[in-house]
This record gives C-alpha cells, sequence and structure tokens, in this order.
C-alpha cells in the first residue's frame, strides 16, 4: 500500500458494534473535520448489523471502508491487517464503544507527527480518569499493568492501552506478531522495539454504555500467554535475559 504522508488513518476492531458504529463515524468526522483521514472498520463476523450500518456510511463517505473477516480472529490482529491496508503515514487504532473519546483524536495524531513514535491515550497518568469500572477490575488492570512494567522493564504507564496513535513504521517493522488472537498489540510494540521515543495524553476511559464487554476469561489467558511468549522472545534476544539475570543477583 503506497503511503500518504498527511492521512490518518483510524483502524477501528468491530464485534457486535451495531449499537455504537455510526455514531462513532459521526463522532471521528467531527473530531477530525479539516483532516485527510480515512477509516477502516475491521469487522469480525458480526451479526447484529455492524456490516451494514458501515457499508451504508461507506456508501455516503468514501474515506470509510469495511474490511470483512470471517470469524473472532482477535482485536490485535484486527489492527495489524487494517494497519496492512491502510495508506496513512499515522495510524491510530481505537474502539468503538466510546471507552476512547474521538476528540482527543488531534491531540495523539499531534504527538505523533511532532515528537513522537507512538502517542497513547493513557488512563494512568496525571489528570486521567476511569469511569464506570468495578473496583474487581480496576484492581485487575493494575495488577496487570504492573507486572508487564516490570517484566519489561516499560516506562509507558499504561502499556495496555487500546487507544494509541503509531508511526507507521513503527507496525511494519514490528518483528513479531504474537499478540494477533488478543488485545494488547501495544505492550508487543513496546516490549519488542523499547527504543521508541513514547508520549502519553491523559484521557478519561468510559466504560461502554452500549453492546457487551468483550473481555473475558479467555482474554485473560491470551494476555498471560502473550507476557510468556514476549519474555522468552526477549530473553533469546538478550534484553529480556540480562534484566532477569539482574534482578536475580
Amino acid at each position: 500500500m503506497e503511503t500518504s504522508p498527511n492521512l490518518v488513518s483510524i483502524v477501528v476492531p468491530t464485534l457486535n458494534e451495531g449499537d455504537n458504529i455510526a455514531r462513532l463515524l459521526a463522532a471521528v468526522r467531527t473530531a477530525l473535520d479539516g483532516t485527510d483521514f480515512e477509516v477502516l472498520v475491521v469487522d469480525d463476523a458480526s451479526l447484529d448489523g455492524t456490516r451494514e450500518a458501515v457499508s451504508l456510511d461507506a456508501r455516503q463517505n468514501p474515506n470509510v471502508r469495511l474490511v470483512q473477516r470471517s470469524g473472532k480472529l482477535g482485536l490485535s490482529s484486527a489492527v495489524l491487517e487494517g494497519a496492512a491496508r491502510a495508506a496513512g503515514s499515522v495510524v491510530v487504532m481505537m474502539d468503538a464503544d466510546f471507552s476512547h473519546d474521538p476528540m482527543l483524536l488531534p491531540l495523539l495524531v499531534k504527538h505523533v507527527r511532532s515528537e513522537s513514535d507512538v502517542a497513547i491515550g493513557s488512563r494512568h497518568v496525571r489528570g486521567a480518569r476511569i469511569e464506570g469500572w468495578p473496583v474487581y477490575r480496576r484492581v485487575g488492570s493494575m495488577a496487570m499493568i504492573q507486572l508487564v512494567r516490570s517484566v519489561f522493564h516499560l516506562r509507558a504507564h499504561d502499556p495496555l492501552s487500546g487507544f494509541v496513535a503509531f508511526r507507521r513504521e513503527v507496525l511494519d517493522n514490528l518483528p513479531t506478531r504474537f499478540s494477533a488472537r488478543g488485545f494488547k498489540l501495544l505492550l508487543e510494540v513496546l516490549a519488542t522495539q523499547p527504543s521508541l521515543r513514547v508520549s502519553e495524553i491523559p484521557i478519561t476511559f468510559v466504560n461502554r454504555t452500549r453492546g457487551e464487554s468483550k473481555l473475558g476469561p479467555g482474554e485473560v489467558g491470551e494476555f498471560l500467554t502473550l507476557c510468556w511468549r514476549l519474555f522468552h522472545w526477549r530473553w533469546r534476544q538478550g534484553a529480556g535475559g540480562r534484566g532477569f539475570r539482574r534482578r536475580l543477583e
């Protein structure tokens, strides 16, 4: 795919987001008014009218594209497939359920174009908030974040965010594809490319109000598997092994 230097590509993975997707596309257009952008909705065989809603929108807005897939293949693989089909020099991943505020898209893009390889919409920096999460989910999220920050020596405060802007080459050069079935692409990017310049922008993360959450025991298992595979990959590369040995000494 030939890259356009001024184009921003928004990749939105979907699975049964019929209640949200039309509103989200309208909100993205409002947020990026005056910007050269495209939206790629990568759908994992939704059965609730998501595909039909995107197709209807695309007939009226040629910068909206639907990428149809045959089953539930994973959020990370959806983003990577969307990025491979995208033409923008900046690629943004975001959820369809309004957990991520589309009005912050210009700020994320600005950081990537001016100073960063990766700009994270962060839930865990000063000024950020999480709304609508029960205590058990807050505790679980923080435990997962502390685990990966410690194991992989990450400076980012929210390496598990799903609202992120990337320079295109960051995804093009990703050396592994371990997270494809899961939902933690940012972790894989940061763990395998430690020299990246990273910015974090505080966001208000709002728990979905329509549709059903995709997070369940299977996704948690995939997260732990991803951590294990990344640890072994880094050990073979040398970085993980040195860090692990230092902690043992």
